[in-house]
């Protein structure tokens, strides 16, 4: 059977293949494969980009470790100097009277003037010694008294003239009576 399409030529139905130019094809090809080489050298870039940022980064990080090994050495000394300062807080803050009394009679203590014995019997404190004059025994009194908060009264057990070594030197006894 025969078909005959009697429409006008405008209507009518084309039933038959679209010849596309192969110019176009190879157009297209070069575009799509110019894109791909275009997106793969912007992805390139960003990856040596990044890579460049890594080699960056941990070179800073090295430079920084001895920074912060400094930090780390300071951090522990200052712990270790705050604890010490708490310790010295501590121990000035708890320290009894035999220490401060010890303390003030080592400062109390003119020159030409050396003891041979402290010894604390019954609430009073025995200093012996020797002294080369008998102003240096007074004068040694005199900076005991100024320790009132710890001794209340000073007097002088005795002093005698002694040689010692081939000079005369002044031994003495002095009794002190403690507060509290």
């Amino acid at each position: 059977m025969i078909k005959i399409n009697l429409l006008p030529r405008e209507a009518r139905r084309r039933t038959g293949r679209v010849n596309v130019p192969q110019a176009a094809i190879v157009a297209a090809a070069i575009l799509m494969a110019g894109g791909m080489w275009g997106y793969w050298y912007l992805v390139r870039r960003d990856v040596e980009k990044l890579r460049a940022d890594v080699v960056a980064t941990r070179n800073e990080i090295a430079r920084h470790q001895q920074t912060i090994r400094l930090v780390e050495q300071y951090t522990a000394d200052k712990k270790q100097l705050q604890d010490r300062l708490t310790l010295i807080q501590r121990l000035a803050a708890t320290q009894s009277s035999p220490v401060r009394l010890l303390d003030g009679i080592n400062q109390a203590l003119p020159e030409g003037v050396w003891l041979v014995g402290v010894s604390k019997v019954s609430g009073r404190l025995v200093i012996q010694g020797y002294a080369s004059s008998h102003a240096d025994v007074a004068e040694l009194m005199l900076a005991l008294q100024r320790l009132k908060p710890i001794v209340s009264t000073v007097e002088l057990n005795f002093s005698e003239l002694q040689v010692y070594e081939g000079k005369p030197v002044e031994r003495f006894e002095i009794l002190t009576i403690l507060s509290g």
